[in-house]
């Protein structure tokens, strides 16, 4: 019983995370460049496998660090 449950809840996760072909439409930028910013730590990322996944929440965090440092420059 335990390990359906587990197994269910683990396939609720992944189903949420964004692959990076997401993150770019979501972002209007090449697919590169999302790998650029999960290699240099300013995009958080889950490695599965050769995967890298995005969970919402991160991209939104991204997309709010980024529109504050523009505010603060204006």
């Amino acid at each position: 019983m335990l390990l359906k449950e587990n197994i269910s809840i683990e396939e609720k996760t992944l189903s949420r995370l964004l692959n990076a072909q997401d993150v770019a439409a979501a972002l209007n930028m090449g697919l590169s460049t999302v790998y650029q910013l999960v290699e240099r730590g300013e995009l958080p990322s889950i490695q599965i496998g050769r995967s890298v996944r995005i969970r919402p929440e991160d991209l939104e965090k991204f997309i709010e660090s980024k529109a504050q440092r523009q505010a603060a420059v204006e």
